[in-house]
């Protein structure tokens, strides 16, 4: 890596914050086991106008799963349990779930971690929509009502509630709460400095205030509000944690290390392990992607990016890097949803690799059936929706069947695109693709909101 194209993957960073749409960014560029460079744009907060830094703390939410694998493979390395165990065996309430679409024998905890168990996405309890997420005992007894909703394999499905069950795994496994090992095995020994799961555990003065990318029934006509700070209580392993860009920025250090010996002090991984994570597990067809274990992999050219991101009321956030060039990007933004967070640091990456991020491979848009006029007994249900924080969703009527479409201008799919097909029960839906495949969306009676796995959406404007 040539310091030319440091210098300008620094610049495409600066030039690219104002179209993310956050009041803050705070980025950092890893080199081997070093953070060559960082910066930060915007503020912290926009009363205090604080500018942000390597050393300020967000929520970086999904990326939290990664350090939930890294302690399952420290238990699998253990002996205390089998990548390919199901997750009944650890978990015996699961043997209850209900197989409207998958077998309960067929989730395994390899599954889990890849996203292809055939899980739903959330718990059967309201959550993103509700006051406060559910705690441990509610989602454990509300097993009985969860879903397996499609066949394992069949598809890649990203499901939080997935690494909630793993974070409930380690904690069976370990005889201590989940957060209690993971500081003792993971963040405690790699000496990070600014990473906790409670915000309450971290200095105030270094905390990020997050803001909700608020949009109305007018999409180019966001504004932002302060976030709400709701803990994730069951799903803590999937996405609770809070960090930096310099202690993320040694979590990518530390991915380096392939070549290392047995786990030992900061080697929290044994080096064949942290390899094998590495690893894809499931491939797309058409090769340009895949899945390792908790992390996201995806070809540009002959290069191969690892990654993960994170959205959470209030914060998105990314990590990308490449192994064999030892080099990657950490992206803390203090607004969500904020869909370019995810895309920039490909293109970093790409900027620093090759000198253009011109090269990074497009994401191929969606092939959908052109819109139709509605019969008059579906016409009510179109409309645009809003889930809180923010995330927008167009139900048109395509093909002889309703679709949950991104509104234009839209590019943050958390349930778009997927068909919508009627069931035998009056205003339910079943998804056909996407992260809400096999689950239903069920619409109140006058059609102003539906019910998505763990999402409210409600209608804001008619079409």
């Amino acid at each position: 890596m040539s310091l030319t194209n440091l210098s300008a993957a620094a610049d495409y960073i600066a030039n690219s914050f104002g179209a993310l749409g956050a009041p803050g960014l705070a980025a950092g560029i890893v080199h081997g086991d070093e953070l060559v460079w960082s910066s930060g744009f915007g503020v912290t907060d926009l009363a205090t106008q604080r500018k942000p830094d390597d050393g300020t703390v967000a929520r970086v939410a999904s990326i939290t799963k990664t350090f939930t694998a890294t302690a399952i493979m420290q238990l699998r390395d253990d002996g205390r349990l089998g990548l390919d165990d199901e997750l009944s065996t650890h978990i015996p309430e699961f043997a209850d779930v209900r197989e409207t679409g998958g077998r309960a024998q067929d989730v395994t905890l390899r599954r889990l971690l890849t996203h292809y168990s055939g899980l739903s996405a959330e718990t059967s309890l309201l959550s993103w929509g509700a006051e406060e997420f559910p705690g441990r005992d509610a989602v454990i007894a509300a097993l009985p009502s969860t879903e397996v909703v499609i066949p394992a394999d069949s598809q890649w499905k990203y499901s939080n509630l997935a690494f909630g069950l793993l974070g409930e795994v380690v904690e069976r496994l370990s005889g201590v709460p989940y957060v209690e090992y993971m500081r003792a095995n993971v963040l405690g020994p790699l000496g990070f400095e600014a990473t906790a799961f409670e915000r309450s555990d971290l200095p105030a003065d270094q905390l990020y205030t997050g803001y909700d990318a608020v949009v109305s029934s007018d999409p180019s006509r966001a504004r932002l509000k302060q976030a709400d700070y709701r803990h994730l209580n069951a799903v803590t392993s999937a996405g609770q944690l809070h960090s930096s860009v310099a202690d993320l920025a040694r979590w990518i250090s530390f991915q380096f290390q392939e070549d290392a010996g047995e786990r030992q002090g900061s080697q929290v991984l044994n080096g064949r392990s942290l390899s094998e994570m590495h690893r894809p597990q499931y491939a797309a067809a058409d090769w340009a992607s895949g899945q390792c274990l908790a992390w996201a992999v995806e070809r540009a050219g002959d290069r191969v990016y690892h990654g993960h991101g994170g959205g959470i009321h209030g914060f998105g956030s990314q990590i990308t890097y490449n192994l064999p060039s030892r080099t990657g990007v950490v992206l803390l933004a203090n607004a969500w949803p904020v869909a370019g967070v995810y895309s920039l640091g490909r293109e970093v990456m790409e900027v620093l690799l090759t000198g253009s991020a011109s090269a990074a491979t497009p994401v191929p848009e969606a092939d959908l059936p052109a819109v139709e006029p509605a019969p008059d007994g579906l016409a009510p249900l179109l409309g645009y929706y809003i889930a809180e924080p923010g995330v927008p969703a167009n139900v048109e009527f395509r093909g002889g069947d309703l679709w949950i479409t991104s509104p234009p201008g839209e590019s943050f799919p958390i349930h778009t695109p997927a068909r919508m097909v009627a069931v035998d029960e009056p205003g339910s839906y079943l998804l056909q693709g996407g992260r809400g495949a096999g689950e239903r969306a069920a619409f109140a009676p006058n059609g102003d909101s539906f019910t998505l796995g763990g999402w409210l959406y409600r209608r804001v404007a008619g079409n």
